[in-house]
């Protein structure tokens, strides 16, 4: 009989979250599962690559247009201001309307286990509970934090009480969670993944043609597009000092904007536009938007600035170790148990644009130390970040609790 698995995706957008979500609906299928994604993806680019492994259930009814909740720590917003006060209100409707059409989906797709791909549609669990279905849940990234402890509380015991498994990427995602000796086991810590077997096969000329980046300069990559806690401006400030000091130097920047209607986004977004345009006419950067595959343009870059100014699990640091090419990175709680500075990568003060650009200048001038921090990058992708490993340890857990679960042919899943 043929086992089924539903994902809940909770992206609108394709960002590193979606490129995880791909890894695991492939690997599902390879595993002999049929596969369901339940999505509120709307543009067809942001969802093509999961279409090919997956039926895709549509997960928009009447006005919600996502059942994403805001716990997500881009959300930092102190729940006494207004926008603080409007996102609590939209988070119960979301609950309460997440819980409905993701109970829905359950009985029309007959699942066997669902999957949530973050922790912010956790009503997604509780339907499941409710049709007695297995749930588990990939956490990616730490809760809200120092605004408001009682939803931070009711989440990690939402969580906790209404999945069977938890799959946290690092041992700080886990950390968060303070289970006690009951819940332990349910908690298992898996790496991102990597196809460690993955090679450009154009070469770094030909993919910077497709590519339409100069072949006689060294790329600087980014890629987290134009947001704030991505740390945009820093990367571009530190730019303009790269591009006087080193000539050679070319910045890439890559992936989408997101301006929203949190304060201070817009004045954030027409700044960092304004830098982009200065660099753009000296002819240093170019700005590349959205990537339907990233690992082209790190496959083609000499080095990767990863300056993110909010601690977070960062994808494009193990893409770039998977093609040997080393990361400089603000210095956070991330970053730190991720990068072992100055053998994998560079660390440098969060925040400090002369430090990062210092760091990148000396990377361009040192071809060796390039090579020596690229090497090492690339053997720690493959120990700890092996797509075909990592994947493995899920499906063997979601195989045992689907093959616990009651079969749909049982009166207690009739309607």
């Amino acid at each position: 009989m043929t086992r089924r698995i539903l994902f809940v995706d909770e992206d609108q957008e394709r960002n590193g979250t979606t490129v995880s979500l791909e890894y695991l609906v492939q690997g599902f299928k390879s595993a002999g599962f049929e596969v369901g994604v339940l999505t509120w993806k709307q543009e067809e680019w942001t969802k093509a690559a999961l279409r090919s492994s997956a039926v895709l259930l549509d997960g928009r009814r009447g006005p919600v247009a996502t059942v994403t909740m805001s716990f997500h720590f881009s959300y930092i917003v102190s729940p006494l201001s207004l926008t603080g006060a409007k996102n609590i209100l939209k988070d119960a409707v979301k609950f309460i309307a997440g819980f409905f059409i993701v109970r829905r989906a359950i009985r029309e797709f007959k699942p066997g286990l669902v999957y949530l791909n973050e922790y912010t549609v956790v009503q997604a669990s509780l339907a499941a509970r409710t049709c007695r279905v297995p749930a588990v849940v990939h956490i990616r990234s730490r809760m809200l934090s120092g605004l408001f402890g009682l939803r931070r509380a009711l989440m990690r015991r939402w969580v906790l009480k209404w999945n069977d498994a938890i799959f946290p990427i690092t041992q700080s995602e886990a950390q968060q969670f303070r289970p006690g000796p009951a819940d332990r086991l349910k908690i298992t810590v898996v790496g991102e993944f990597f196809p460690v077997t993955e090679r450009r096969q154009a070469g770094t000329d030909g993919l910077r043609r497709r590519l339409g980046l100069p072949l006689d300069r060294q790329l600087v990559t980014m890629i987290g597009g134009i947001l704030d806690i991505k740390g945009t401006r820093e990367f571009l400030l530190a730019g303009a000092q790269i591009l006087r000091r080193h000539p050679e130097a070319y910045l890439v920047l890559a992936g989408g904007a997101r301006i929203g209607d949190m304060a201070g986004r817009r004045e954030y977004y027409e700044m960092c536009t304004g830098l982009i345009k200065d660099l753009e006419q000296s002819g240093g950067l170019r700005y590349m938007g959205e990537l339907t595959n990233a690992l082209d343009l790190l496959a083609a870059s000499d080095l990767l600035v990863s300056p993110s100014l909010e601690s977070h699990f960062s994808r494009p640091v193990i893409e770039a170790w998977g093609f040997g090419k080393p990361v400089v990175a603000f210095r956070s709680q991330h970053m730190e148990n991720l990068i072992a500075h100055e053998l994998d990568g560079i660390l440098v003060e969060r925040g400090n644009v002369e430090a990062l650009a210092d760091a990148v200048v000396r990377l361009l001038e040192d071809p060796a130390l390039r090579d020596s921090l690229g090497e090492a990058g690339r053997k720690k992708t493959e120990s700890e970040f092996n797509a075909g490993v990592n994947l493995g340890k899920i499906i063997a857990r979601c195989s045992a609790l689907a093959g616990e679960a009651k079969s749909w042919s049982d009166d207690a899943h009739r309607d």
